[in-house]
């Protein structure tokens, strides 16, 4: 009998720590549960519920269709949807906040991120510390702020890389840049449709305001002074009713993109630079097509 209750006591102790064990890769589905252990034959509900099953630096993958609910990430992690609708509908909230450790890297891709677009100060991604995110083949819209805002926070060094993604009909920006004080943001966007929200894509060396219409929202020069970097290749930026682009203190190449139907296409402010390798499309733009900081970037040739 004695052994017996050694034993029952040894199974106890151990079942809370086998209930507590994350693995490296957790899943999804429309019809899982969060009670659920999140492994393949039994998924989670959500996002949120999978990621606290989920080891550090693991990826959490979809299942099937579903929403899957908002998530705040605080270890790095991939977020994967795979090939189904893996959805985030997010009412009055931002979709993804990303505020992991100064060395973690996150990966976010093949998701649909919508917000209702009435609340002010929401993102669909807003990242305030990571040392790199990358998001590709994800669908943002109806966001009252940005579908992307990278805002680092003070001396924290943030490299994104945005492809492959649809950004449309947003309240403030496509892609927004805003490191704080002694922050640095170093951006690659690349193949992304940047479409019909306030303005296309914003490089500010400052903090922001709620206030979309007027220079892409950027607050007054001199506030929270950071460096802000963006490399553009390859994008559509159309339709967008303020600024396809703009450097406000930060800095922008641009090298292969379409800006048209903006207004106006591209601009720069507070000592921006914005430069073109000069192959970008830049016509058609309402009120005026805009310029440069400087002449163009010499094309390197291939080959040499």
């Amino acid at each position: 009998m004695l052994k017996l209750a050694a034993l029952a006591v040894l199974v106890a102790v151990a079942l809370p720590s086998a209930a507590s064990a994350q693995a490296t890769r957790t899943w999804v589905s429309g019809v899982g549960d969060d009670a659920n252990p999140c492994s393949r034959t039994a998924p989670c509900k959500t996002f949120a519920g999978a990621i606290s099953k989920t080891q550090t630096g693991g990826i959490i993958d979809a299942l099937d269709d579903g929403g899957f609910g908002t998530l705040t990430i605080t270890k790095p992690i991939t977020i994967d949807g795979g090939r189904h609708q893996a959805s985030i509908l997010a009412s009055g909230t931002t979709g993804i906040n990303v505020a992991a450790g100064v060395n973690d890297k996150v990966v976010l891709k093949n998701l649909d991120i919508a917000g209702n677009g009435t609340t002010l100060g929401v993102n669909g991604v807003r990242i305030t510390q990571a040392k790199s995110v990358r998001i590709t083949n994800t669908e943002i819209s109806n966001f009252s702020r940005s579908a992307i805002s990278l805002e680092p926070n003070a001396g924290v060094a943030t490299q994104m890389v945005a492809a492959h993604n649809a950004l449309y009909d947003n309240g403030g920006n496509g892609v927004n840049v805003a490191p704080l004080n002694g922050a640095t943001a170093n951006v690659t966007l690349r193949d992304n449709d940047i479409e019909s929200n306030t303005c296309g894509i914003s490089a500010a060396t400052f903090g922001m305001t709620n206030v979309w219409p007027t220079n892409c929202g950027t607050a007054a020069a001199g506030a929270n002074v950071g460096t802000a970097r963006i490399n553009a290749y390859e994008n559509d930026i159309s339709s967008n009713t303020g600024q396809g682009v703009l450097s406000r203190g930060g800095a922008v190449r641009l090298s292969g993109n379409t800006i048209t139907l903006n207004n106006p296409g591209i601009g720069f402010l507070d000592g921006g630079v914005l430069l073109s390798f000069g192959n970008n499309v830049i016509a058609n733009n309402l009120g005026s097509d805009g310029t440069t900081s400087g002449p163009n970037i010499p094309l390197a040739k291939r080959g040499h």
